[in-house]
């Protein structure tokens, strides 16, 4: 009889040998992680509650481009990354079944908005006019020694020391104006 070759094992843990060690040590001394157990990524790094914290502290302060690459690496590296990301990110147009992205920026109020739920009348919440120095509020303000009042540090240090155009209340009041959202990202329109 020939001899049958031992099946190959393959190692889906993503463990090495002297992490396998490491993990044991790690659950039994951290049961605090929402799924029970822990798992070690590179780096030694065993998921638990602290360091799931960790990460999302890294999430929260590394820089816009850098999160946007990893997430592209991600999508092309793991199918599952890939199909969350597209349920979390991207929808088709009712009409059209067109896939586009999920979430604008809505051009009155700067706020992101899914683009595939229903809108309403009150979503949007905004000051149609601008935002100018109330000089009133400026009174002690030397230009020559302070620099100038109209600053985007000052709108968003002293908002009460400006007023809006369009209800002359501060800037610190909500919006005078309700609405639905409306994208900012100009539209292609169609040639007649």
């Amino acid at each position: 009889m020939a001899d049958i070759p031992e099946p190959e094992v393959i190692d889906l843990t993503g463990l090495t040998e002297s992490s396998e060690g490491s993990n044991e040590e790690d659950n039994s001394s951290d049961h605090s992680s929402s799924q029970g157990s822990s798992s070690i990524y590179e780096g030694g790094v065993a998921v638990n509650e602290s360091s799931r914290a960790q990460l999302h502290d890294a999430i929260s302060t590394v820089s816009e481009g850098r999160l946007r690459q990893i997430l592209k690496s991600l999508v092309e590296t793991i199918p599952a990354v890939e199909i969350a990301l597209m349920g979390e990110l991207v929808a088709r147009k009712r009409k059209t079944r067109e896939v586009v992205p999920r979430w604008e920026t809505c051009a009155n109020c700067d706020q992101d908005f899914d683009v595939h739920e229903e809108r309403e009348d009150d979503e949007c919440i905004f000051h149609p006019g601008d935002l100018e120095v109330d000089e009133g509020s400026f009174a002690d303000w030397d230009e020559d020694c302070h620099g100038p009042k109209d600053t985007s540090s000052n709108r968003r240090d002293y908002p009460e020391n400006f007023q809006w155009t369009c209800c002359d209340k501060d800037g610190l009041s909500e919006g005078c104006v309700q609405g639905e959202h409306k994208s900012a990202a100009p539209r292609k329109r169609r040639r007649v």
